[in-house]
């Protein structure tokens, strides 16, 4: 009897022993491993991230809803006007005054708009105004660049990384934020506004232009709202600049709004900003509103900017210029004399494409399943196009790819890593060469 109850409670005793000693594996933490993906320093450290990631069969809708959340800007900075700020670029700090309004209201999104001061000019004098022009109702970022030389490739880096961390830091919308500038301001406002187009829902560049030089690019403004404002009396930038820019605009069917007024101030006639333009501004400014995955995609690029647009990227072109303003500081000079490469890209549904290129050599289209159904065959077309003087001379019509394509978590998380923009998430990429094809063409 004693042996028979001594067999029958072993089990249990060895439970309860098993149970004292082994310890339940904690849940996995995927957030943690796309938190860690996004810090990672080394592809080491990015491959271990993803590894997990798929291991434990996490899916990319379930990491992009994971990114909009870590998106999320805090709410718990400091509000009001607020100067002596400072981001670092290249170990080297570039001040900033911004503004917040307040209080912030809780589950609320603000739009955000970057302003860049002239010649002579700072972020510190240049906030106040606008912090009253739009009512207190927007973030304001007012950054110190010297001279004013907003045309710099390390102005423009500045701008972009200043935009990141302020949606880090505050509920700033991805789709509402602006870029505006007031004479060399409006220089930065143009070129940035041009190489980088999908980043803003509107450039407002005032009381500067662009030279016929740059005037190729704005082709890339096709999904980009401008509001122009110009005086006639400007003795600093001629009218005639921006009544042409206004006039390639419009021919092009672009969103553009075009205000010239005949004011003139006591310093440099009208070459400023008359507060009898703020309002029907700030009403324009509260009506936009980014627009995503666009069927209809046109760019021109040279070799210093060629990142994706929305979902099309021209990453090789042939013999490309490489077209840098130089400025006050000191930077790595990338500047040679070229071609400018252009890229028209449709997307036509049922998961079809059509590019059309000049001097194109490389280019990439970037899926989401908002677009196409990954189940089905992607098809993407080609067609070379010469610019003459008649115009537009199309080439055939290629196919230059027709296959299903599998989602890749690791473009999906790389491509956010470079952008911080939880509102432009793809999925996969297709890369499409056309050199082989354009040799052919070339020997016949």
């Amino acid at each position: 009897m004693r042996l028979f109850l001594f067999l029958a409670f072993l089990p249990l005793t060895l439970a309860c022993q098993a149970g004292t000693t082994a310890v339940p594996a904690p849940p996995y933490d995927a957030r943690a491993d796309v938190e860690l993906f996004l810090r990672a320093k080394t592809a080491g450290q990015e491959a271990e991230a993803l590894d997990r990631l798929r291991f434990n069969k996490v899916s990319n809708e379930d990491v992009k809803s994971l990114l909009r959340e870590i998106h999320k800007g805090g709410s718990a900075g400091p509000t009001g006007p607020q100067t002596g700020l400072a981001i670092e670029h290249n170990k080297k700090p570039y001040p900033y005054a911004l503004f917040v309004p307040e209080p912030l209201e809780r589950g609320r999104s603000y739009p955000l708009i970057v302003v860049l001061h002239g010649a002579g000019g700072s972020g510190e004098v240049t906030l106040p105004a606008w912090v009253k022009r739009l009512r207190g109702e927007f973030i304001i970022a007012c950054p110190t660049y010297p001279m004013g030389a907003w045309w710099t490739l390390t102005a423009e880096k500045v701008v972009l990384e200043l935009i990141e961390k302020l949606q880090a830091e505050y509920p700033a919308d991805p789709n509402r934020v602006f870029l505006a500038g007031l004479s060399n301001g409006a220089i930065g406002a143009y070129l940035i506004g041009m190489f980088s187009p999908d980043r803003f829902a509107g450039i407002v560049p005032i009381a500067g232009a662009v030279t016929e030089r740059y005037m190729h690019f704005l082709i890339n403004l096709r999904n980009t709202p401008v509001y122009m404002i110009q005086g006639q009396k400007d003795p600093i930038f001629p009218i005639q600049l921006s009544r042409r820019i206004h006039q390639i605009l419009s021919d092009m069917k672009y969103p553009v709004v075009y205000r010239e007024h005949e004011e003139a101030g006591m310093a440099h006639g009208g070459h400023f900003l008359p507060e009898a333009e703020v309002p029907a501004l700030y009403d324009w400014l509260m009506a936009q509103g980014r627009k995503n995955n666009p069927a209809v995609i046109r760019m021109t690029r040279e070799e210093n900017h060629l990142d994706r647009i929305h979902w099309a990227r021209l990453t090789k072109g042939r013999q490309l210029a490489a077209l840098q303003l130089p400025g006050p500081e000191d930077e790595p000079i990338h500047s040679r004399d070229g071609k400018i490469a252009t890229l028209f890209a449709v997307y036509k549904g049922r998961n079809e494409f059509e590019v059309m290129g000049n001097n194109l050599l490389e280019y990439e289209i970037y899926l989401n399943s908002e677009m196409v159904d990954f189940d089905a065959p992607i098809r993407v077309s080609t067609q070379n196009i010469a610019i003459a003087d008649t115009g537009v001379v199309p080439g055939e019509m290629l196919a230059s790819f027709n296959d299903k394509v599998a989602k890749d978590m690791g473009a999906l998380l790389s491509g956010y890593k470079s952008r911080r923009d939880p509102y432009q998430l793809y999925d996969a990429k297709i890369k499409i060469s056309l050199e082989k094809d354009i040799e052919v063409a070339f020997n016949r």
